[in-house]
């Protein structure tokens, strides 16, 4: 059974960009499921239809079987002052790759390890987190603009990703091409190429994605 990390779940709040803390609604220690995981994304990631419901909103919030909207609205489906909360996982997934990255956690080891069949470097542990974001399906755009956010304090941090999404959005920017960083980071964890060869291979366009 694949391991689930907190960010997925409904009841987790990542708050790092704004007071540096993460939470759970229902107090428990964020990090891999517990047993009151819900799935956060569970029917929204095929969804086609245009109509938004409050569960999708950074407004929303469920403490305890009772639901809120910070904007005093009555939740139901969406309003005027929808924001998309499903893009905020990314924020998650970088900081869990920068966690990963320097060795200040090993939670998830033993799940990346399995799946990829090898043991994995601290640095290899971050490219199989970011797999997983990737593996979500939520988008180029959210992605872009998230990247564009968290940019200035990753850019030191994770050096070697950040000139991957850097080199990536230049595409996008110069031509509207599409990336598929699943294969990038799989890639770096399962080929001998070194990052500078895949960094250079994703500026020739080499990772295209199709549409």
């Amino acid at each position: 059974m694949r391991t689930r990390f907190c960010v997925e779940c409904k009841n987790f709040e990542d708050r790092k960009e704004i007071d540096d803390i993460v939470m759970c609604v229902r107090g428990h220690r964020p990090g891999v499921s517990c047993l009151e995981f819900q799935d956060k994304f569970e029917g929204l990631k095929n969804t086609a239809s245009k109509t938004r419901f409050c569960l999708e909103c950074k407004n929303f919030e469920e403490i305890d079987g009772i639901v809120f909207c910070a904007r005093g609205h009555r939740p139901g489906v969406s309003c005027l002052e929808f924001q998309d909360r499903v893009e905020d996982s990314f924020y998650s997934y970088i900081y869990w790759a920068y966690l990963f990255s320097t060795g200040k956690t090993d939670e998830g080891r033993s799940y990346f390890e399995k799946r990829f069949s090898k043991k994995l470097s601290n640095e290899e542990l971050a490219y199989a987190c970011l797999i997983d974001y990737f593996e979500l399906g939520l988008g180029d755009s959210n992605f872009q603009k998230c990247w564009k956010t968290a940019r200035s304090n990753y850019e030191e941090k994770l050096p070697t990703i950040s000139k991957i999404f850097d080199t990536a959005l230049q595409r996008f920017d110069s031509s509207g091409e599409r990336t598929e960083f699943k294969m990038v980071f799989l890639d770096l964890l399962c080929s001998k190429k070194t990052s500078e060869e895949v960094i250079k291979d994703i500026s020739e366009g080499l990772y295209k994605r199709g549409i």
